[in-house]
């Protein structure tokens, strides 16, 4: 039986959290154990974790200082073992359907790759179905390098992946900062890293639901305008979270120049602060909006404006 660590980082979650972990301990033929990082909950996540790490020995946990979710489950992602055969994300709100990790395993092992991603069931913060498939029609999920680029479709929390990719994003040399995982998260970055090595999977099956409830930090459907207004507001305030894909562009060129440094549109998005930057990215406008499906004046405003 593979064995498969479960990496979870919980913030707040407790209204949650038990159906989740439930649904991650009750996974069919594999061995699981469950890796939970708290990133600084101040409600009663602790004590269902300490609950559940008290009664079952594959669940242990942590409590940390917040650093927000993406460099808290990379951070979780460098501290556990890498002894297990496989290595699962998990949020906290989610119910997994109990062959989850099983049909990602064999997909893996049919396919070859590293990185397995799949389509997620879409329930509102009652559990009532919005969307029996994110994405209704396979040809809908772009895995190109400039699509991940533009908009990633491949959630953390439908990933799993081999003890050889672990091995590889664990790398020092591999890591990105602290501030790229800020400004696009951990789904974002180990998804590039896949995709730049041919070594992604997509299932377009669902095997477990991806719940949407207003408080997500990425979630699976469009934002409204004000939250999209008060978003791009708030990186023209805040000079640091500005310029996001870009800089994913950068530390995706620096960390592996030559699995990425064949794709043209990467190479030109490396630097949007110069002028001289922004035309060549301008100049890619063309490709990078097949996935963004912007106009180009909007597009022009973005990488002007440092929205990109």
């Amino acid at each position: 039986m593979k064995t498969v660590a479960v990496l979870m980082s919980t913030y707040n979650g407790e209204k949650y959290l038990r159906e989740q972990i439930d649904s991650i301990l009750a996974q069919t033929d594999v061995a699981v154990s469950l890796f939970v990082r708290d990133d600084g909950s101040s409600d009663g996540t602790e004590k269902i974790l300490a609950e559940y790490a008290a009664n079952d020995p594959r669940v242990r946990y942590e409590m940390c200082e917040n650093v927000g979710v993406g460099n808290s489950f990379m951070n979780l992602l460098y501290s556990v073992p890498d002894t297990f055969d496989y290595y699962a994300f998990s949020d906290q709100d989610d119910i997994w359907l109990p062959e989850k990790l099983a049909e990602a395993i064999k997909m893996l092992e049919e396919s070859g790759r590293q990185l397995y991603g799949c389509n997620q069931i879409l329930i509102d913060g009652e559990g009532k179905l919005i969307r029996e498939k994110r994405f209704t029609k396979q040809s809908e999920v772009h895995v190109e390098p400039e699509a991940i680029l533009s908009s990633n479709p491949i959630a953390g929390s439908g990933m799993v992946f081999t003890n050889q990719f672990l091995k590889l994003l664990c790398s020092v040399e591999n890591r990105p900062t602290p501030l790229m995982l800020k400004k696009r998260v951990h789904d974002v970055w180990i998804t590039m890293v896949a995709v730049i090595y041919n070594d992604l999977v997509y299932d377009d099956r669902t095997f477990y639901q991806y719940r949407q409830h207003g408080n997500n930090v990425a979630g699976a459907l469009p934002p409204s305008r004000w939250k999209l207004f008060r978003s791009r507001l708030n990186k023209l305030s805040h000079k640091e979270k500005r310029n996001d894909r870009s800089y994913l562009a950068q530390q995706i060129m620096e960390k592996f120049p030559q699995q990425a440094g064949h794709n043209e549109v990467l190479r030109q998005c490396t630097d949007v602060r110069s002028f001289k930057g922004k035309r060549a990215v301008l100049r890619c406008s063309k490709k990078i909006r097949l996935y963004t499906r912007e106009g180009h004046f909007r597009f022009f405003i973005k990488v002007i404006l440092g929205w990109f």
